[in-house]
């Protein structure tokens, strides 16, 4: 288990145990009392916080492994010098090949993950401020400071995510960067149902960006495009392919008076 998954099933399980603890306890008759909207707040805010601070561990975590990828690439030049000079054997040179291969995947992994927390925070950051906007009609276009919002008509799904990709690849000849394909652990940690969506790391209003909304539309795609990073995250800025990712029911077990 990586040290960013096992962070996140150990919020996971502290905020488990502290729904649990807060559950109010029933007796015969009586009736379970909704939590006040500061509780609301409070709790959102306990959340932000703690994956913040998760986040604020995966990047030193990211740091290490730059600094050993930094290394393990000094070390395999190092290797392949004395390899043409006949002083060691071609293993040797292809050791330090898998090493520094391996380093890589490794801090590719933590900047994927990095993105993804990031996009994920602004969104559920930014969300009072989306539920605020008034609903659009089917094919309807909307466009604030901080969001773009494009209601299309089409069935999607995330099998449609391929032409999307080729449409990307054939424009600009390299990979669409995704950043979350459906449901992640985060999103589970924020309570988002992201199932039938997905997040582009590309800033709407970048060149890439205003083709891929431009494709969308034309395509009748939905999309929520957010402009900006919020507070704790890097680099939020990102479009969200599909519909808003509504609020998972978060059910607390009861507990029974004794």
């Amino acid at each position: 288990m990586t040290f960013i998954a096992a962070l996140l099933l150990y919020l996971s399980a502290a905020s488990a145990q502290e729904n649990y603890k807060s559950s109010p306890l029933r007796t015969p008759g009586s009736r379970r009392v909704s939590p006040t909207e500061s509780e609301l707040i409070r709790s959102r805010a306990d959340v932000i916080q703690k994956i913040k601070e998760t986040r604020a561990g995966a990047a030193k975590l990211l740091a290490l492994h730059e600094t050993e990828r930094q290394r393990l690439s000094e070390e395999y030049d190092r290797r392949r010098e004395l390899y043409y000079q006949g002083l060691i054997a071609r293993n040797e040179v292809l050791k330090a090949e898998q090493a520094l291969a391996e380093a890589m995947l490794k801090v590719n992994e933590d900047k994927r993950w990095l993105a993804e927390t990031d996009m994920a925070i602004t969104e559920y950051t930014m969300r009072d401020e989306l539920l605020r906007l008034p609903g659009l009609a089917v094919g309807g276009y909307s466009e604030t400071s901080t969001l773009l919002r494009f209601n299309g008509g089409a069935l999607w799904s995330l099998g449609d995510a391929a032409k999307i990709e080729k449409f990307f690849v054939q424009t600009f000849g390299r990979a669409l960067p995704i950043s979350a394909l459906g449901q992640t652990a985060t999103h589970d940690r924020l309570g988002f149902d992201h199932r039938n969506a997905m997040d582009v790391a590309l800033h709407p209003d970048s060149k890439e960006g205003q083709s891929l909304l431009s494709f969308l539309r034309q395509a009748g795609i939905p999309f929520i495009a957010f402009r900006n990073a919020v507070p704790g995250a890097a680099t939020g800025a990102h479009i969200h392919i599909g519909k808003p990712s509504p609020q998972l029911t978060v059910h607390k077990p009861e507990v029974k008076a004794q």
